[in-house]
């Protein structure tokens, strides 16, 4: 089958294509969404359940990525078999199911059990949504798109912590009201998307579209992604779980400003993902993945080295910045390097990474703060982290550079 037989097999009209790439970054805005949007009111649902330690509060934000790294990959599999745009649909209704759930259940015990299902269709949601990218676009426009998916789910953790922020400070309940947004979603996909014909090297398909795309899965290559997406969100989610915390104890109460002050690392991220992709055409991923994570670490140390609210701000710029280099460079190179027909298990386990270091980053974070008495701690702990991450990913981009050099070395002998 030529390429352009190939993309006949799943033309639509130009307006039919904007409506599914719409739909497509809309429902992503959901994953960044799904865990932080009630983070604004942890205080207030902490002074409600007063009996029950703050971890315990705590985990309504990293309940759902237990969930999601739990059952990603079996998401993943469901995904290759039973087809991405069926799942996503019910993905999103679930979503917004049991994301409302803590509107009116009355129980701490209750809510988190709504929480960890919540879990669940968020990673229906993230393995679908990038999945369903991954097959539509190739080249520069699967590029582009997924620079399109990163700005939204950046624009989708300013608009929802902001209205977190906003519907927190009426009453804690009403952050949980937001979930049932997902609902509006779920027509405009059964009517634009098309379920993609499953392809592979043994169907006797051929040409240079398919030609170039990776046989097999490169263990090597998605074991470095899949910890660079674990380490950016291990350190991110500190920002939401703990900066209100941080901001209280400095004096600022209003959950209005939390919501606001939250939402500066994605609005940010919003730019540094549209420009990431002409970055990409002059530096290569590794570079970028490298600086965002410096990018991270600085804004990390900024923040816990400061207490005046200005240079708060700009640390959490420069930590949006690298998150919009990160996530969307790490997207790409995943979709780059994994065969098509095994986008469903690859992409379930990148939920289950990304959602891990979200769901670990409570259980790191307590002990920095029992040990020093100070939600600083925290932040300097994700600055020595970034730092990390940075190194590693400068040292394997030199090895790869030694070895290609290697390599055009014996050719030419």
């Amino acid at each position: 089958m030529t390429h352009s037989a190939d993309n006949k097999k799943h033309e639509t009209t130009p307006d039919k294509n904007r409506a599914r790439l719409a739909l497509l970054i809309l429902a992503s805005m959901m994953t960044m969404m799904g865990a932080s949007a009630v983070a604004p009111s942890l205080p207030g649902i902490s002074a409600a359940f007063s009996g029950y330690p703050e971890s315990m509060v705590t985990m309504i934000v990293t309940l759902p990525s237990l969930a999601i790294v739990l059952t990603g990959w079996c998401i993943g599999l469901i995904c290759d078999r039973v087809g991405k745009t069926r799942l996503l649909m019910v993905s999103l209704a679930l979503f917004a199911l049991f994301g409302s759930s803590g509107a009116y259940l009355s129980s701490l015990e209750m809510i988190l059990l709504g929480r960890a299902f919540l879990g669940v269709a968020i990673a229906g949601i993230m393995t679908t949504t990038t999945a369903l990218i991954s097959t539509y676009y190739t080249g520069r426009e699967r590029a582009r798109a997924i620079g399109y998916q990163s700005a939204g789910m950046g624009l989708g953790a300013l608009v929802l912590e902001v209205s977190g922020g906003y519907l927190a400070s009426i009453d804690w309940r009403a952050t949980f009201v937001i979930y049932l947004i997902a609902l509006l979603f779920i027509p405009g996909i059964f009517l634009t998307m098309k379920e993609p014909e499953q392809r592979t090297k043994d169907s006797g398909e051929t040409g240079a579209h398919f030609e170039n795309e990776p046989a097999h899965i490169p263990v090597g290559q998605i074991g470095l992604i899949l910890t660079g997406l674990f380490g950016v969100m291990l350190m991110f989610y500190m920002v939401p779980t703990k900066l209100p915390y941080l901001l209280q104890d400095a004096g600022i109460t209003s959950t209005l400003l939390y919501g606001v002050l939250l939402g500066v690392p994605g609005f940010v991220q919003v730019f540094s993902a549209l420009s990431s992709g002409r970055l990409n055409t002059i530096f290569s991923k590794g570079a970028l993945v490298s600086s965002g994570f410096f990018f991270m670490a600085a804004g990390s140390l900024v923040i816990a080295g400061v207490s005046e609210l200005t240079f708060l701000v700009g640390g959490l710029v420069l930590t949006g910045i690298g998150m919009g280099l990160v996530i969307t460079m790490l997207i790409g190179w995943l979709s780059e390097v994994t065969p098509p027909h095994r986008y469903g298990i690859v992409f379930g386990l990148y939920s289950v990474f990304f959602f891990m270091g979200q769901f670990v980053s409570g259980f790191v974070a307590q002990p920095l703060i029992d040990m020093s008495g100070s939600y600083h701690t925290v932040f300097v702990f994700n600055g020595i982290v970034g730092i990390v991450l940075a190194m590693a990913f400068v040292c394997c981009g030199v090895w790869e550079n030694m070895q290609k050099r290697t390599g055009r070395h014996h050719t030419d002998s």
